[in-house]
């Protein structure tokens, strides 16, 4: 077999080489850069895009599978960290992409522009509208949903040793209220995700693909978001899973107890100091 493997490959090399010049291989970072780039012209913004499910399902299938597979390598090889600067390139477009799958037709609740302030009334209405809607996403779009809040969460976590060092390198009076306010909100965003995962484990309507997925994410992100949380954000994690339905699933059961153990750090270190 492996003969046949070898001969098979050298014929494939020749066979290439006598048609012309081999093309370059792409990177994994360009291969994410491109998918990223292809599905975000795709979609266009939020408020002037097309509805998610009129645009091209195959395409979209494609690069979210470019992406996911990108990710999965990301820290490694030729799709390295670059402090700050892979934030910006790498989790920043995650994040825009997760929200205008979640708010994909939110354009339609918008008020005219000339309209009058909203009542107290009216806010409440379009408030239950826009949750409503943000479910229906969530579940019109469950694999997208997945593959990038998972990817945002992920590449965040990868950060934290960036972000950790930032601030521990600034003068005391550099660490100003706005800068540590936004290290508190990115552990708070990374805590309700973990939460919002833990019930997506439970929740029938989740397919086994991602309820494999998600297993993953949290197997990877459990315990370098742990340290990063605040000791009173790790109590509130753990309370809020123990409120969640009761399951009887081995995969999500395990993956509860991961979860817990690594929320039952009691050490302050890092980027948790701040």
């Amino acid at each position: 077999m492996i003969k046949t493997t070898i001969k098979a490959g050298l014929a494939a090399a020749l066979a290439m080489l006598a048609s012309g010049p081999l093309a370059a291989q792409q990177s994994t970072q360009d291969a994410f850069t491109a998918a990223v780039g292809s599905l975000t012209r795709r979609l266009g913004p939020v408020e002037s895009g097309p509805e998610i499910a009129t645009t091209d399902a195959a395409a979209n299938a494609a690069d979210l599978a470019a992406i996911e597979q990108a990710l999965d390598l990301f820290g490694e090889g030729d799709f390295p960290l670059n402090g700050f600067a892979t934030f910006e390139s790498v989790c920043e477009p995650l994040n825009r992409l997760s929200v205008r799958h979640v708010l994909d037709g939110a354009a339609a609740l918008r008020r005219p522009a000339d309209a009058a302030p909203p009542t107290p009334a009216e806010m409440q209405t379009f408030t239950a509208q826009l949750q409503t809607l943000q479910l229906q996403n969530a579940a019109r779009y469950q694999d997208a949903m997945t593959v990038l809040t998972g990817g945002g969460l992920r590449c965040m976590v990868k950060h934290f040793p960036t972000l950790s060092a930032f601030l521990a390198g600034l003068p005391e009076a550099e660490r100003t209220p706005i800068r540590i306010d936004g290290a508190r909100k990115m552990r708070q965003g990374g805590a309700q995700t973990l939460i919002g995962f833990a019930m997506a484990l439970r929740d029938p309507s989740t397919t086994p693909e991602n309820r494999a997925r998600l297993a993953a994410y949290l197997a990877e992100v459990a315990d370098p978001l742990a340290a990063a949380l605040t000791p009173e954000l790790r109590t509130y994690v753990t309370a809020s899973i123990d409120q969640l339905p009761a399951t009887q699933d081995p995969e999500a059961l395990a993956t509860t107890a991961l979860i817990k153990t690594a929320m039952a750090t009691d050490t302050c270190e890092s980027l948790c100091r701040y």
